[in-house]
């Protein structure tokens, strides 16, 4: 059996750490991820405390393809774009927001507009998230082995 290459998410606010195949965190390091000495970042809606941070993003590691279908487990990864607080900028907060598996796209936004509160995520610029959110769920990702 091949492996698979997983990348762990590390929520900067609660710790929690979740696992994503490469091939779903692919698209959101092309459009938004941010780098610096100690690391990749990316927007990130934490699933266990729902902070909207950027988050660290830990190297490659491989893993043989049969453990590979507990990462992430019970969580559905979506692209989410949220209106950027600055007036004149054009580019929105990008997030990476794995949800429990169960959630409809209707419960995601009422679950983003409950649940979500902002604690450094921010746009290519440097600008937090519009709040009241005003925000487009881009797409749901679907990773492949």
């Amino acid at each position: 059996m091949p492996d698979v290459l997983i990348r762990d998410v590390i929520c900067l606010h609660c710790s929690c750490r979740t696992s994503q195949p490469l091939s779903t965190l692919e698209p959101i390091l092309w459009l938004q991820a941010t780098s610096s000495e100690h690391g990749i970042y990316i927007n990130y809606a934490c699933p266990a405390c729902g902070k909207l941070a950027r988050s660290l993003v830990e190297p490659v590691k491989t893993v043989p393809e049969a453990d590979s279908a507990k990462c992430p487990g019970d969580l559905t990864a979506h692209i989410v774009f949220i209106k950027c607080a600055n007036t004149g900028c054009a580019s929105p907060v990008i997030v990476l927001a794995p949800v429990k598996n169960t959630f409809r796209e209707a419960d995601l936004t009422a679950h983003i507009l409950q649940h979500w509160t902002t604690h450094g995520a921010a746009c290519a610029k440097g600008h937090p998230p519009a709040h009241p959110y005003e925000f487009h769920i881009w797409r749901q990702l679907v990773s492949e082995p």
